[in-house]
């Protein structure tokens, strides 16, 4: 063996030395930064990116808050229609079952009533079978007289609800024992459209509720009855909406008799029952 590997020797300092050095250069290379020029253009490219992202966004935001706005707005501009002015569209559903989140829409049947008054026929009336997506149960078909084979080659649920969207626009909603419809509405929706439910919806059970309160029976078959108004066919959809569209011109007709002349009057006297 060599003197010089010894510690203290002058050759073992020179290769120490030689060692620390080829270290700290090996780290040098390893860590070492982008020229000053290309750093700072990369921080520019970063910084660019990020600036149009948040752009995007804060542009996205705004698109949805002037959304909802204009939402509201609408929903808030019914309030203060007189009643023999107010446009609604009244609706009736047909479904698989009677589960929102486990049935479907077969059918959906609307009409447009401007005060009290039924729109032209030919621009104000939608019915349409709806294809499930599953069988309807034979108690279903023998109920609303909607078979499978009906629905075979309708739309879809998602089709139909995109053209319920259009026909109902800004209008009230007008259903009868409207928890059912609103609950596969609202569920429907977004299931097949990512679509929250905002519309301004009435049940003419609860006008009924306010103008008879000593009335017990409130379905729509006793309330027609009542007013001598005749169902032309039973859980149909577009003849069950017009029976209740019946009933909604005669409640505005009493109440505007009441001096309630406003959505916005209404609802105050509804919000006791």
């Amino acid at each position: 063996m060599v003197d010089d590997d010894k510690m203290g020797s002058s050759g073992w300092l020179q290769r120490l030395r030689a060692r620390a050095g080829w270290v700290e250069k090996s780290s040098l290379q390893q860590g070492a930064q982008p020229p000053r020029q290309e750093r700072s253009q990369s921080v520019n490219s970063t910084s660019h990116l990020h600036s149009e992202g948040a752009r995007q966004a804060y542009e996205r935001s705004i698109a949805k808050e002037k959304g909802k706005a204009q939402q509201g707005k609408n929903r808030s501009d019914l309030l203060d229609i007189p009643l023999n002015e107010l446009p609604v569209v009244v609706i009736d559903l047909e479904t698989t079952g009677f589960e929102p989140y486990a049935d479907e829409i077969i059918s959906i049947g609307a009409r447009k009533i401007t005060g009290i008054s039924w729109e032209p026929e030919e621009s104000s009336v939608m019915y349409e079978l709806l294809n499930p997506g599953m069988q309807i149960p034979a108690h279903i078909e023998y109920l609303t007289g909607i078979s499978n084979d009906d629905v075979a080659h309708a739309p879809n649920v998602g089709a139909g609800l995109s053209r319920f969207i259009g026909f109902v626009d800004n209008r009230l909603i007008i259903a009868h024992a409207s928890g059912h419809d609103k609950a596969f509405l609202r569920n429907a929706l977004w299931r097949y459209h990512r679509h929250t439910w905002r519309y301004r919806m009435l049940d003419t059970m609860l006008v009924a509720r306010w103008l008879y309160p000593e009335q017990k029976e409130l379905d729509l078959d006793t309330l027609a009855q009542m007013h001598h108004i005749e169902i032309e066919r039973r859980h149909h959809a577009l003849h069950d909406a017009k029976a209740t569209g019946e009933l909604w011109i005669l409640f505005v007709e009493q109440a505007m008799k009441r001096r309630v002349t406003t959505l916005r009057e209404m609802y105050m006297y509804l919000s006791r029952y």
